[in-house]
């Protein structure tokens, strides 16, 4: 009797925790390659591979939705238990949400033709060029829109910013990352040099998943110490790889 007690004992204090049943989640992501955007209809990128490592790890069953960047953005101002990944973080938003990360770091840049006379050295000599293609919204445009830059031809895609400035209808373009400005170069089957990065940037900051702030601090650690374990992962090493992280 002792014996089969103390087995008994052994085995309880061995055996995994359930795990916590948690309400549904509503994951949303915006079309920013190489980070998260479609291909082939289906959500890939290297922060969707990343986030589906951690609902992996977390052993829950979430199917990511995305959306452009506006209505990503007004999504989760206005719903309840909702996630969003990429997120820059800010200090304007750093108290409206509640944050999972970082899991990587970005800087923008912007790019002018290789061929460009230009010397763009810093902001001010930015807001003499004539024309500067760049996004219609977010954070880029809001952040420019700041520092009082009266020289925006702004557009919806990513696409159009870095044609009208290869084919010279604009000065300078800024829209991605380093890694972004590869991935639609290859898309547009353009020669990597057909642009040159500057050495002015407009926002460098983390990346984070960010969460509605009705989501109890409970979960929001589950996931933190999912993201940490999978970081270290052979997994993510593979990811990181494929997206030359």
């Amino acid at each position: 009797m002792r014996i089969a007690l103390l087995l008994a004992l052994t085995l309880l204090v061995s055996s995994p925790l359930p795990s916590v049943a948690m309400e549904p989640i509503s994951l949303i992501t915006e079309e920013w390659p190489p980070y998260n955007y479609t291909e082939n209809n289906v959500i890939t990128g290297y922060s969707t591979e990343l986030v589906q490592l951690i609902i992996k790890e977390l052993g829950i069953k979430e199917d990511i939705k995305i959306y452009p960047s506006m209505r990503a953005t007004q999504t989760l101002e206005t719903s309840k238990r909702t996630m969003l990944f990429s997120f820059i973080k800010t200090k304007e938003r750093e108290k409206r949400y509640k944050w999972i990360g970082p899991f990587g770091s970005q800087s923008i840049h912007f790019y002018k033709r290789k061929n460009s006379s230009l010397v763009i050295q810093s902001i001010a000599d930015a807001k003499k060029v004539n024309s500067i293609c760049s996004r219609s919204g977010g954070l880029i445009f809001n952040k420019l829109n700041e520092l009082g830059f009266k020289n925006l031809d702004t557009s919806t895609r990513a696409k159009s910013i870095y044609l009208k400035t290869i084919i010279g209808r604009c000065d300078l373009a800024i829209s991605e990352t380093a890694l972004g400005y590869i991935h639609w170069m290859k898309e547009l089957n353009q020669p990597l040099d057909v642009l040159k990065e500057t050495p002015v940037k407009v926002t460098e900051a983390p990346l984070y998943i960010v969460a509605t702030k009705d989501i109890p601090d409970s979960e929001i650690e589950m996931w933190q110490k999912a993201l940490k374990k999978v970081i270290n992962s052979k997994e993510y090493i593979k990811i990181a790889n494929k997206y030359g992280l």
